[in-house]
């Protein structure tokens, strides 16, 4: 009976030790499920393998993976490199630096602007609405002309001397106005997107609570430029009106194209836009 005992004793301590064995494989991560060589503890993070500028399309080339423990992924961080192809920045990465959401964030402004500028730049802000702004999507890394609109008799007056009496009067009916894309293909190193104003009756700048809708939300779209381009952009603020237009981001190096700029004279001649004629008829008498 003794014997009988001791060997039941003897089976039961080899089965615990199979389960404590079993335990501390499957914890330490080698359980047989698991393919050869995987640490369980590790994963990878996407750093740039280049210097990677703002407004740069992310290629194969420019990008690798680095392991890394789970407990040292950073917030934000890509593990695959799919995560980020052709995905456009929208600040400088140097070589090494984590490619993380951060790279590609539209929601706030780089305090450090200064450091995207090529030398000789500078950074200059325009103020642009839903309309006038490409729906309020312009981001940094963009390319955009700006078109300048100029209209009213007093912006190009037109005016004749009595030779009786030298006074000098304005002449009526002129259309005066005049549009011109004037600068091309400046770089966006920055936006700034307020919240959009409130409607009556919502508090998230909808009319429905369905989708928003065309409420005047203003955008400060900040432009890399010459001085030259800066006194431009500044008159057309002064006198005129600035709309931005989007390009693709291939016209990086595109040269720029030749315009003719519009008045109503080159809409009538050119465009085959037809003009009023003046209807002559007989009152009829009272």
């Amino acid at each position: 009976m003794k014997r009988s005992n001791r060997l039941i004793l003897l089976i039961g301590l080899f089965l615990a030790a199979i389960a404590f064995v079993g335990i501390i494989l499957v914890l330490g991560g080698g359980g047989g499920d698991r393919e050869p060589g995987i640490d369980a503890t590790k994963t990878t993070m996407v750093v740039a393998s280049a210097d990677i500028p703002l407004g740069t399309l992310i290629t194969a080339d420019l990008v690798e993976t680095q392991e890394v423990r789970n407990t040292d992924l950073p917030a934000g961080a890509y593990t695959t490199e799919a995560e980020v192809i052709n995905r456009t920045t929208t600040t400088d990465l140097k070589k090494g630096q984590l490619v993380g959401s951060s790279a590609f964030s539209t929601v706030t402004l780089n305090a450090d602007i200064g450091r995207l500028l090529e030398t000789g730049r500078r950074a200059m802000s325009i103020q642009v609405d839903q309309v006038s702004g490409v729906g309020t999507l312009v981001k940094p890394g963009d390319r955009v002309d700006v078109v300048i609109g100029i209209t009213g008799a007093d912006k190009f007056p037109v005016v004749t001397t009595d030779p009786q009496t030298d006074q000098v009067s304005l002449v009526p009916g002129l259309n005066a106005t005049s549009v011109k894309a004037i600068i091309q293909n400046l770089e966006v190193v920055g936006t700034l997107l307020p919240p959009p104003p409130n409607q009556e009756g919502t508090t998230d700048g909808t009319t429905d609570g369905t989708a928003p809708s065309l409420n005047g939300q203003a955008q400060i779209v900040i432009l890399s430029v010459s001085a030259q381009e800066a006194e431009v952009l500044r008159f057309g603020q002064i006198d005129g009106t600035l709309t931005l237009v989007l390009r693709s981001p291939e016209d990086k190096e595109a040269p720029a194209d030749e315009t003719t700029g519009i008045t109503l004279r080159q809409i009538v001649d050119n465009w085959a836009v037809i003009p009023p004629q003046v209807v002559e008829t007989v009152l009829p008498n009272q």
